[in-house]
């Protein structure tokens, strides 16, 4: 088997077995810590008490419940067997001094565990391919229940990603990162029910009826909430993430093209900066793969996000998100922002961060709050974090794997006046009901917390005066909210606590209380007039939620209330997409409360009005369609807002198989051959005005890139003077994308001709080669045309994509693929590895940087970034200076020797007989989207997929050597060898 190097992702589980530690060495641990003034650090647990800690989680009476993933690293050895090593420790504080002094073995023999959650006097644990239940039903402190709830999470691979952090919602629902990993979840409690399809995204389980469902996200080792329900995640290189919608509100419209259900709050990958003190490396240091991504001083192994709210800080780190990077021993600290319906964060200091050590064996994988309002960090302790299996084989031997395997440390963090005492009772030392009351009330997170999850397991009827009453009138926001779910669990929530929710001071109890009022709604006038009203709040995100409140509800007003929310904040893609979703049998009424609206905000109604075309475009009726688009012809509105009406119609109904295309384009076929002498003519008015504003440089650039996207959908007669004089050099790489794009569509040999004339090719940046390419390879009319500009040198054979070239080569039309092997002949013809081998001599002598620099500006930057300055396709290289000289000319020469999963290539064939190549940003049940290879994206409904093939390739081509000499090859490499 050949040998693979792949990039290090560390997230999910962790480590070890048993051993004393020494005072001497703790000393030493806790005087290498540097963290942020007006703080301490206390370590309150140690080997051998506590062994290699993944998770952690306190139960009512202050025990401490830890996740040992003592087997890490599970084997590099494809086919060993797990070992049985994972175990959950039960401690005890026994004389109250905050530390802990005692332990037993709650449950032994696990595989990989690396999550829990309290429940019903049990815990859950996630341990892939199962969720557990372990229970102690005698008091010794083992437990004696032992089941399986959940099973079928994917545990094929390393336990680095697999389903982790359960973390109970608002809504009673406990949610887990999905580990970038799927199944088929089942529950063997309950076996009449059908297998659900998990693909590597997060879901969540009611822990009553443990019925999973997928939801949004796509989180790897950590997930949280704000006290608002407001759910974030995070990924190796993706500190904090923010889910947004759930895709169950994406459903609801079969013909909505949104797959996305979360967004990057915090700068991400090269961007997102760490300030480590210990001198580590990270595994990308050791690893020759893929050109990776920029790694040392960025966040690469961004875990255990936690957005705190405990009191034993200060005010100012309330609402922060802290974020572990162990691979770096360091914990960051973010400043969350509310922007829009999302959030943005942003560093409270530069040059350091909240805590670092300069021990590299401390390794912080999991943040939690705990019974005295203190931030609690557990620490993995290992000399190496890092996964063999990420590793390659040559460097594992230069890496200490077993240093530190039976350790392992748990910290609290104070304010240094703290004195270590919360002032409040064991939640078990006072009656339930009383405790349950106070305990929602309290300034500590984890009082609260815990008081809802017991209110939510006991379910006692007795208790909804209290929680009215909170729900009214408490003075703390988060236990309003609280208490209004908690109201919701019982059943006992009520119109008239919802209608004083609605106008709560705080934005955050609305947010839920939109949500909540649904049901209501439906049956009260009054509510649903109240709900209606929130159209108007001054609140963006309650605007948003009640945006996807309404889509459920079918009464008077409520279409209304949709327009109104569009017309102010439909520029926002996540309230676009919240409210097409809810209008899926209702467009028609929908566009004509639009147009009452359309002076609100030109920016949002040119915006919705193009996702309103595409959605009327992909299924309303041919009649429906012929309304809007006479809408879009009639001039008593601006030109802009009719345009993006029009593209977007034609977007959604060029690929529909129940209209007949006129050959002067899907504009003409939405109007009809019936259409009325005057409708003809609007159009042909219409399209000369498209036609002009596309070439008016005097125009906004935004108008002048609608303009020229619509003239695709026409004809060549029509639109390729204009869409040629775009192709110009003195436009921007957008307009001139655009009229490579829109030739492409006309279906037409002369409009192919014009991309690829000769005079047209030598003036394209980069970007706009690659973006002439796809368009020619994704339409088989064109093939002939692209195999025309190899044989005449005008187009390099070595710039077709790999993964392009081999559909050819294999292509069913026999025509085809004999072409095909002529004209990729010289490229094809020997190994890759072979090529590098004989290149490998341009490493002896030096390179110039300088030179370099203009190189990767001609040759990658069209799909590649460094220092902040070229495209977005491929991985970010500014990092790359670690890697050794010859693992850069490995991966430029050999692209396909190694390729993350997250830039495989996949090939999408529709039913319209297009072709798309690029990597899949996101799915829903409804739609795929790919990123492809020249930066645009794609989305493209299921209904409308005839086949879908992961390639396994890289969108990057083989054969760049051919579009540079030796010399420039060596200078590129050692431009991206000097860092800048």
């Amino acid at each position: 088997m050949q040998k693979r190097w792949v990039l290090f992702f560390f997230a999910v589980s962790t480590i070890a077995i048993s051993c004393s530690s020494d005072e001497k060495g703790l000393k030493k641990a806790m005087e290498s810590f540097r963290l942020e003034p007006g703080l301490r650090m206390e370590l309150i647990a140690s080997e051998p008490l506590v062994i290699d800690p993944v998770a952690v989680a306190f139960d009512e009476k202050k025990i401490m419940y830890v996740v040992e993933d003592r087997g890490y690293p599970d084997p590099v050895e494809p086919g060993a067997p797990p070992t049985k090593l994972g175990r959950v420790a039960y401690l005890k504080d026994e004389d109250g001094d905050g530390k802990y002094d005692s332990r037993t073995d709650f449950v032994t023999g696990l595989t990989y565990p690396n999550g829990l959650l309290p429940w019903r006097g049990g815990i859950f644990v996630t341990c892939a391919p199962n969720i557990y239940y372990f229970k102690d039903t005698t008091g010794d402190g083992v437990a004696d229940i032992k089941k399986i709830v959940l099973a079928g999470f994917n545990s094929n691979k390393t336990a680095q990603i697999r389903v982790s952090t359960p973390v109970l919602g608002l809504d009673g629902w406990i949610y887990i990162s999905g580990g970038l990993n799927s199944g088929e979840i089942t529950s063997p409690e309950h076996p009449e029910r059908p297998a659900i399809l998990f693909t590597s995204g997060d879901g969540r389980f009611n822990p009553e009826t443990l019925e999973f469902q997928a939801t949004g996200g796509v989180s790897q080792f950590g997930l949280t909430f704000d006290p608002y329900g407001r759910r974030f995640g995070c990924s190796n290189r993706h500190p904090l993430q923010h889910i947004v919608l759930e895709p169950w509100y994406l459903q609801r419209n079969k013909n909505l093209l949104f797959t996305e259900t979360y967004q990057n709050v915090s700068a991400s990958e090269a961007n997102a900066k760490v300030f480590p003190v210990s001198g580590a490396i990270t595994s990308a240091d050791f690893i020759p793969t893929l050109i990776g991504r920029s790694h040392t001083g960025t966040f690469t192994s961004a875990c255990g996000v936690i957005v705190f709210n405990g009191s034993a800080l200060t005010p100012e780190h309330l609402g922060n998100a802290f974020i572990c990077e162990p691979a770096q021993n360091l914990v960051q600290r973010q400043v969350v922002h509310r922007q829009g319906v999302s959030f943005q964060s942003e560093l409270p200091y530069e040059g350091r961060d909240f805590l670092a050590s300069t021990d590299e064996s401390f390794r912080p994988v999991f943040l939690l709050s705990g019974p005295e309002g203190a931030l609690y960090v557990a620490d993995m302790y290992r000399k190496v974090i890092d996964h063999p299996s990420y590793v390659p084989e040559e460097a594992r031997g230069k890496l200490d794997f077993e240093t530190g395997k039976t350790q392992g440390r748990i910290y609290r963090i104070v304010r240094k006046d703290f004195d270590g005492k919360s002032g409040e009772p064991s939640l078990e030392s006072i009656p339930l009901l009383q405790r349950l009351a106070s305990g929602l009330e309290s300034e500590i997170e984890w009082t609260r917390n815990t008081s809802f999850r017991l209110a939510l397991e006991h379910k006692d009827t007795a208790a909804v005066a209290g929680f009215r009453r909170i729900a009214l009138k408490s003075s703390r926001p988060e236990s309003r909210v609280m208490a209004l779910w908690l109201l919701h669990a019982l059943h006992a929530v009520d119109a008239e606590t919802l209608k004083h929710s609605l106008s709560d001071k705080e934005p955050g109890v609305r947010e839920q209380a939109v949500l909540l009022a649904v049901p209501f709604a439906k049956n009260a006038t009054g509510l649903r007039e109240l709900l209606i009203a929130k159209a108007n709040d001054n609140d963006p995100r309650v605007r948003f939620n009640d945006a996807l409140a309404l889509g459920d509800i079918e009464a008077p007003g409520i279409v209304e209330a949709l327009a109104v929310i569009a017309a102010n904040d439909g520029n926002d893609r996540w309230v676009r997409a919240a409210i097409l979703s809810g209008i899926g049998s209702r467009l028609p009424q929908f566009l004509t409360a639009f147009k009452a609206n359309s002076a609100a905000n030109p920016v949002a109604v040119s915006a919705v009005m193009q996702d309103l075309g595409r959605l009327f475009g992909n299924g309303a009726s041919i009649p429906d369609c012929r309304i809007l688009l006479k809408e879009a012809l009639d001039a008593g509105s601006g030109f802009d807002g009719r345009i993006a009406t029009a593209l977007g119609l034609a977007e959604g109904m060029n690929e529909r198989n129940d209209i007949k295309h006129s050959p002067k384009g899907i504009i003409y076929s939405a109007l009809g051959a019936n259409a009325l002498l005057n409708e003809k003519k609007a159009l042909e008015t219409f399209i000369e005005k498209a036609v002009d504003l596309a070439k008016d440089k005097k125009m906004p650039e935004k108008f002048r890139l609608g303009a020229a996207n619509l003239l695709g959908y026409t004809n060549f007669e029509s639109s390729q003077l204009a869409l040629r004089s775009l192709l110009d050099a003195g436009n921007s790489p957008e307009l001139q994308l655009a009229a490579v794009g829109s030739l492409a569509r006309l279906n037409d040999l002369r409009a192919a001709s014009i991309i690829i004339e000769k005079n047209n090719w030598s003036g394209y940046t980069p970007r706009v080669r690659s973006a002439v390419i796809a368009a020619l390879v994704s339409n088989t009319t064109y093939i002939d045309v692209l195999f025309g500009a190899i044989k005449e040198s005008i187009i390099p054979a070595a710039e077709i994509p790999s993964l392009d070239r081999e559909r050819l080569l294999k292509d069913s039309n026999p025509v085809i693929s004999k072409k095909a092997a002529l004209v990729f002949s010289d490229v094809e013809s020997g190994t890759r590895m072979k090529v590098y081998e004989e290149y490998k001599s341009i490493l002896e002598k030096p390179g110039n940087k300088e030179a370099g620099k203009t190189v990767f500006t001609r040759v990658c930057s069209s799909c590649h970034s460094h220092a902040g300055s070229g495209g977005k396709v491929g991985p970010d290289l500014t990092g790359v200076n670690n890697q050794p000289e010859d693992a850069l000319l490995l991966h430029i020469l050999a692209p396909n020797y190694e390729v993350l999963p997250a830039y495989q290539a996949i090939s999408v064939n529709t039913r319209d007989n297009r072709t798309i190549s690029g990597w899949l940003m996101a799915e829903t049940e409804n739609s795929v989207t790919l990123k492809t290879a020249f930066g645009t994206e794609e989305s493209v409904l299921r209904s409308n997929i005839n086949s879908l093939v992961n390639s396994g390739l890289s969108l990057m081509p083989e054969g760049l050597e051919k579009s540079m000499s030796k010399d420039e090859l060596r200078n590129l490499i050692a431009f991206l060898k000097s860092g800048r």
